[in-house]
């Protein structure tokens, strides 16, 4: 059984699953927020009772102060509580937020980097990383609209419950006013909505562009083509442009109603209660009661209505990040998958089938590479070789047929014990922007500061390395930009020298080297094959002299195989690209 991916089922249910690693933090937050609901509701109403009790005492002030001071007792509790409050939430959210969006960043890494290589083909890596940091940005933007929507609806429901001790009318006036801005809120939601999560879908395609366009600067600068990476550009932003201005359109219609529904509501309800007040209805204090938390409700309606945009807007960015965790991932361990235990390293293809896109290029192929052996792969590009080591490397899952490494299914092992046993030295090396020690380590992260020197001595790199400014310690680049292509190759492999895996794969690894380096290089990978079950795929063939068995690639199938001086002697395909090649390398 193949472990399956449980895409999130929505947004809410995505960010309650990280809330709830700290259920506890944010029920206190949620909790702490509603004291701004005392603030608006609580304190009106102590300010009537102040109101009635000094009216009541006008005649004898000095006799009002046992009663009232015990109103501003509560007064004083109530602004000491409303403080608290505040403090304590944010003191919680300073712990709960950078915790949920470092939560939110691993999980979504994590599961966009175990994606295969030809996941990342389709897609921008700048997308990518846009979108999970998108997420982070936008889920933390809607728990904070969140944290002024819940004490918000908690306050109306408590000035609804005080206006109905006063008049009931008033209460209804309320009720109904609020009712009529919820429906407007929730009768331009779906658009806003709708126009948010594509201008999130369309930014995030333009933030891609834009990165691509800056990683290739390089191109751009070689072939000046500023002004065609703009106007390429302004096509996307454009687009974005559009969209976002949907979005925002919609929010502007929306608080142009709401602002009716203010006005209307807000005159209503305050002239009632001064018209009530003039017929001796309501005491000075009911009125100033009413009238305060008329307008508190007002402000903070407007308020959160004032969010609604950004809240719709963040939903819909949020939404379009959280595509990329319902991408299956498309190469996934069995749940019963045991490790890999290479003792010989034979591989055995068998009647194995694949196509790439709409091409296909092996049909039930069957082939036999004994431990230890070590075999070449030549043919024009295009015929194969690339796609049998990477189905080797399992980066792309076989349709039909089995590969078995001794005797053991590959699709049936875990990817990380796979990877261990077999070593790929590609012919595009790319390295990370960190230092030369570090990029030689990740072929095995215990290896010693001796056994990375020895690997790069062997690999003829610690001759440049101890010339660099901070020697093992120097940064590399982006994508190893500081580096030569040929020392760039150089550290690959060093890399896979370090990580001493029984299989190994040769993509054209001395391609980027000059013939003196190549020549010293090729003496180490001579002893690196020693033992050890060795494919290399070569355009220069004089490269495969000493192989023990040459396999001959042309349109996804083996159309000769043997060692390099019988294939020339047979006089067939192999013999043909060996006349044709000028230099040493085969045509393209």
């Amino acid at each position: 059984m193949t472990q399956v991916h449980q895409p999130p089922k929505g947004l809410v249910h995505f960010i309650l699953k990280y809330m709830l690693l700290q259920k506890w933090t944010f029920f206190f937050v949620f909790f702490s927020s509603l004291v701004w609901s005392l603030d608006a509701t609580v304190w009106p109403y102590l300010l009537r009772l102040i109101v009635d009790t000094l009216t009541q005492f006008d005649v004898n002030r000095e006799a009002c102060w046992p009663v009232l001071k015990w109103i501003l007792l509560c007064v004083v509790l109530v602004w000491v509580l409303v403080e608290c409050g505040f403090r304590a939430k944010d003191f919680l959210l300073a712990r709960a937020i950078p915790q949920l969006e470092a939560d939110i960043r691993m999980a979504m890494f994590e599961h966009i980097q175990r994606h295969s290589p030809r996941y990342f083909n389709k897609h921008f890596s700048g997308s990518l990383s846009n979108k999970i940091n998108d997420m982070t940005n936008q889920v933390t933007k809607i728990l904070l609209n969140l944290l002024q929507f819940f004490p918000a609806v908690a306050i109306c429901i408590l000035s609804i419950g005080f206006f109905s001790q006063i008049r009931l009318i008033f209460a209804l006036f309320l009720g109904g006013w609020i009712t009529l801005h919820f429906v407007i809120c929730f009768a331009f939601t779906p658009k806003c909505a709708q126009y948010s999560h594509i201008h999130g879908e369309v930014r995030s395609s333009l933030m891609g562009k834009v990165v691509d366009s800056l990683t290739n600067n390089f191109a751009v600068n070689l072939f000046s083509r500023f002004h065609y990476e703009r106007a390429r550009l302004e096509v996307c932003q454009k687009e974005e442009q559009k969209k976002n201005y949907l979005s925002r359109y919609y929010a502007a219609w929306m608080l142009t109603a709401l602002s009716a529904v203010f006005i209307t509501g807000g005159i209503t309800v305050n002239g009632f209660v001064i018209f009530y007040w003039m017929q001796s209805k309501v005491s000075t204090g009911e009125i100033i009661q009413i009238v305060n938390t008329t307008w508190n409700v007002m402000f903070v309606l407007w308020m959160a209505g004032g969010l609604l945009p950004d809240f719709f807007q963040s939903i819909g960015i949020a939404r379009q990040a959280l595509s990329v965790m319902r991408d299956p991932q498309d190469i996934c361990d069995s749940l019963e998958a045991s490790a890999l235990v290479v003792k010989e390293g034979s591989i055995v293809f068998e009647d194995v089938s694949f196509h790439y896109e709409k091409k296909k290029l092996f049909t039930s192929k069957n082939v036999h590479i004994k431990g230890g052996e070590k075999v070449g792969l030549v043919g024009y590009s295009g015929a194969g070789k690339s796609t049998f080591v990477n189905l080797i490397l399992r980066f792309y899952p076989v349709e039909q047929g089995r590969i078995l490494i001794d005797g053991q299914d590959i699709a049936e092992v875990t990817h990380e014990s796979l990877h261990r046993q077999v070593a790929l030295i590609p012919q595009d090396p790319v390295l990370f922007h960190r230092t030369l020690e570090e990029n030689i380590r990740y072929g095995r992260m215990d290896a010693s500061k001796e056994e990375v020197i020895a690997a790069a001595k062997l690999s003829h790199a610690d001759e440049f390395i101890r010339k660099c400014s901070d020697g093992y310690d120097s940064l590399v680049g982006e994508r190893g930009t500081k580096l030569s292509g040929g020392e760039r190759q150089r550290i690959a492999i060093a890399r896979a020298m370090l990580a001493g895996s029984p299989i190994l794969i040769l993509d054209e690894a001395t391609s980027a080297l000059d013939s003196i380096t190549e020549k010293y290089i090729q003496e180490g990978l001579e002893k690196l094959m020693e033992g050890r079950t060795t494919i290399v795929i070569a355009h220069r063939l004089s490269t495969l002299s000493k192989m023990d068995r040459i396999l001959v690639f042309d349109q996804g199938k083996i159309v000769e195989e043997g060692r390099h001086e019988a294939l020339i002697a047979r006089g067939g395909h192999y013999a043909r690209m060996w006349q044709m090649q000028a230099g040493g390398f085969l045509p393209v």
